[in-house]
């Protein structure tokens, strides 16, 4: 009987220090499977579970994006409120020449 061949397609470092590395796992059936090793564990992962992984990154990815748009829009908010703050208090923060 022939021995699965493993072969690496990602090999990483997070923050903390630990590797995650993804092997993919050739069975002599023909078969495929797929290993994700983070630090000491593993997990067995199907084609499928990968796929559903890869969407799930995707997601986290594009809500980690609008958090910064969100962020940017509260802190225009915020300014423009201390503005008009200001502006009522104590009178308009620019004046042009030709007002009174």
């Amino acid at each position: 009987m022939r021995q699965p061949e493993l072969t690496s397609l990602i090999g990483l470092r997070d923050r903390v220090g630990d590797r995650l590395i993804l092997l993919r796992l050739n069975r002599a059936d023909g078969t495929r499977g797929y290993m994700l090793r983070v630090g000491t564990g593993s997990v067995f992962l199907t084609a499928r579970d990968l796929d559903r992984l890869s969407t799930v990154i995707r997601f986290e990815l594009a809500a980690n994006h609008f958090r910064l748009v969100a962020r940017a829009m509260w802190l225009l908010i915020l300014c423009a409120l201390v503005w008009l703050l200001t502006s009522a208090a104590t009178g308009p923060l620019f004046a042009y020449p030709w007002s009174n």
